[in-house]
């Protein structure tokens, strides 16, 4: 049988410290299971350094465990996590303003060839909010169009890309971040638009990623009163499980933001029955590696009380487990940056045209 060790460590995404493999690190992977990795700046010196930290993370993960999700922020615009070689590519909002199918998909196979020759095998794109408030803070021209049929089927295009690279896509922020008119990371904002706009706006690119194959979804830290006055959805029944799972059929993995976001304002006692009862499957703790152990042992803490149902657990572990076996095989493929990157440079100076009106 397995221990609640080793399901909850791999509901887990952590950041980590360090150039290399450490000691630290190790134990993260090795004694608490944890099941996912967040690469930031502070992991990164070069495509070769980056490339043997990857493959050293994944050669400790444990003889009978699943490999590592190794993940990015990796959007282009002001999101781009690894800098120089690795491609800046312009802002999202370019390929809105293209309005070409083709340009989408090579968009997001040349990012997805990137992430893939350096071991990456999660990028938290594509955005799929709607730019439906020119006054946010924190979306702006990261979203693709203001247009939701049109953020819907370039979208599907980037996604497709995506997995062509056979690097999966993360489609964020659900229900949709694009008419807040505050930052999550600093305070919780809130969305006080009417049930049927939400539906015509906000979740038209969703509902059509998941139609398209759409595998992991990020939440937002943000409150929708039309759907639930007094959470957001990250910790949501509504959302993520009548509407999300139920009313819109997503079988994939559901991740949650970043909870050391300041939009978070539940403890860290609190979190993990509300999210996972919420139908959370992913934790995502970008920095404090000592909050991702407390988070851990609050889970497990919280299932033995029964505050936490076992089957839910056991079903979130299982779609992690189902969604990472399409890892197997291809986690180690060989591709070569340099001639990728010279490539993609003609990409992005072709897509940063279209920011010029």
């Amino acid at each position: 049988m397995l221990s609640l060790k080793h399901k909850t460590g791999q509901m887990i995404v952590s950041g980590f410290d360090g150039t290399s493999l450490n000691s630290q690190t190790e134990k993260l992977i090795t004694k608490h299971g944890i099941g996912g990795l967040i690469l930031f700046e502070r992991n990164y010196k070069n495509p070769k350094q980056l490339k043997k930290l990857t493959e050293d993370l994944q050669a400790i993960t444990p003889q009978h465990s699943p490999p590592l999700f190794i993940s990015v922020d990796q959007e282009g615009g002001r999101v781009l996590r690894l800098k120089e070689p690795f491609t800046k590519f312009p802002p999202m909002c370019c390929l809105g303003k293209a309005n070409s199918d083709d340009l989408a998909y090579r968009f997001g196979l040349a990012m997805g060839k990137e992430m893939k020759a350096v071991g990456i095998n999660m990028d938290y794109a594509p955005v799929l909010d709607v730019h439906s408030n020119p006054d946010n803070p924190i979306i702006g021209q990261r979203a693709i169009s203001s247009n939701p049929e049109k953020v819907a089927r370039l979208g599907c295009k980037i996604i497709q890309g995506f997995k062509d690279a056979r690097v999966f896509p993360v489609g964020k922020h659900f229900p949709g971040h694009g008419d807040t008119s505050q930052d999550s990371h600093l305070i919780l904002p809130q969305v006080d638009r009417r049930l049927e706009s939400l539906e015509q706006i906000e979740l038209i690119p969703f509902a059509k990623a998941f139609q398209e194959g759409l595998e992991v979804i990020m939440t937002a830290h943000v409150v929708y009163p039309a759907w639930d006055a007094n959470i957001a959805a990250t910790f949501s029944n509504t959302i993520l499980k009548s509407l999300l799972r139920n009313k819109m059929g997503f079988k994939g993995l559901v991740m949650s933001d970043d909870l050391e976001m300041q939009a978070v304002t539940q403890t860290a006692e609190e979190i993990p029955a509300l999210a996972v009862n919420a139908g959370v499957d992913l934790f995502l703790v970008c920095h404090d590696i000592s909050k991702v152990t407390k988070l851990q042992e609050n889970l497990i803490e919280g299932i033995e009380r029964g505050d936490i149902s076992h089957k839910t657990v056991d079903d979130s572990y299982q779609r992690i487990i189902k969604t990472k076996q399409k890892l197997v095989g291809f986690v180690n493929d060989e591709m070569i940056l340099e001639p990728i990157l010279e490539e993609n440079l003609k990409l992005a100076e072709e897509m940063r045209s279209y920011l010029i009106e």
